[in-house]
């Protein structure tokens, strides 16, 4: 990510409450997550797995946090089954912020399956989301989405691609 979707980023998190953050170690987030680490603001968690983000973020949630996950675009496979069995079963909010990978104009040709897979997992998931694909637009995603997950008491996904990414 270039450092103003980094910034962005921070903004719609702070603005939007959040005040915890599981995330996994990934290329895509690498920049944000060395902000993230860094900021008195968020309680953070790294994970080796999603599925465990997921837990720990549900975790965070009924001990009175405001969670969110930050999780590579393969990872949502991984997370979906806590997805389901916490989350959407026991009415749990979280912020889902994804690298929408393998959308159009992502030229790295591996990234490809997961176009066909992301946002067919969110629907069957029942979770709702957002694309973003422009950095002046991260900010006010993230605070309607966290608006949305509280709200909604469900997940609720921002998918980042095109100059977000980049």
């Amino acid at each position: 990510m270039e450092s103003q979707a980094v910034d962005a980023v921070l903004q719609g998190l702070k603005q939007s409450g959040v005040d915890f953050i599981s995330l996994l170690p990934d290329s895509d987030f690498s920049g944000l997550q060395k902000k993230v680490t860094g900021d008195p603001s968020f309680s953070y968690c790294a994970v080796s797995n999603e599925a465990i983000g997921v837990g720990v973020c549900a975790g965070a949630w009924l001990s009175g946090k405001r969670p969110a996950l930050l999780v590579p675009t393969s990872g949502l496979l991984v997370a979906a089954w806590p997805l389901t069995s916490l989350c959407m079963a026991w009415g749990l909010p979280l912020l889902l912020l994804i690298p929408f990978r393998g959308d159009i104009g992502d030229a790295f040709w591996l990234m490809g399956p997961y176009k066909d897979t992301t946002e067919p997992l969110l629907g069957v998931l029942h979770i709702p989301h957002v694309v973003v694909s422009k950095t002046e637009e991260v900010t006010k995603a993230i605070v309607d989405a966290q608006g949305s997950t509280i709200s909604w008491q469900r997940p609720v996904a921002v998918l980042l691609t095109g100059e977000t990414i980049k």
